[in-house]
């Protein structure tokens, strides 16, 4: 008699479960857990939207050089009209980092002429889109090298890629010389004050004397 109570009040209590006390426990076990894993995986995510930006801004930029740099190599007819603007800065051939030294651009206007057309000055960004994703570009260059009939043989040149969030959220750093945003670990959309991608380069026909001897300085 005495074994099967036994037996009996086991059962019973085996039935009854978790108590209130250790239902508590286990859910703020679980809320920490959570919590723990939240911030990681932000970052993670937010990281990999930004290098994403950066690396469809860097794409856009390349896009643009490539542009000029194929219109000058295929030795066509350039003029001031199919170039980018002229930049406030002063800038030669052989010199075209001084190009950091550019304002940004203080406003953003809808280029005519197509998808890729250029600004008429250095200080205005052209809106550009780019899978899906608004961007601003800005893009000049320095002083023209001449070569025989007065033809364009060269100019260095530079291209910034801004988020289109930089001009609606806030405005562009006019701290010079400007540089581009890292691709680090964060947890925002990164240092909107600055371009997520910037190319400076020289463009110059390659079987130019006079522009590879404005590039080393030939006497």
């Amino acid at each position: 008699m005495k074994i099967t109570q036994i037996r009996q009040s086991q059962l019973h209590s085996a039935e009854q479960g978790l108590t209130l006390a250790e239902c508590i426990v286990a859910i703020l076990l679980v809320n920490v857990a959570v919590a723990a894993l939240v911030a990681p995986l932000m970052l993670v995510a937010a990281t990999r939207v930004q290098n994403d930006r950066i690396s469809q801004a860097s794409a856009l930029a390349l896009s643009e050089v490539d542009r000029m740099r194929v219109l000058m190599e295929q030795g066509v007819n350039v003029t001031t009209a199919v170039i980018p603007p002229p930049s406030s800065v002063t800038a030669s051939l052989g010199q075209p980092e001084l190009l950091s030294n550019q304002p940004p651009p203080t406003t953003v206007v809808t280029c005519t002429g197509g998808g890729m057309a250029l600004p008429d000055s250095a200080t205005k960004g052209c809106l550009r889109v780019f899978n899906n994703r608004e961007f601003v570009v800005q893009i000049y260059r320095g002083s023209i090298t001449f070569g025989p009939n007065n033809r364009i043989v060269g100019y260095p040149m530079q291209v910034r890629v801004y988020n289109r969030a930089t001009f609606t959220n806030g405005s562009p750093s006019t701290a010079t010389p400007i540089g581009q945003q890292p691709a680090t670990m964060t947890t925002s959309i990164g240092n909107l004050e600055l371009p997520l991608a910037v190319i400076t380069t020289d463009i110059v026909q390659g079987d130019s004397s006079t522009a590879l001897c404005a590039i080393s300085q030939c006497s």
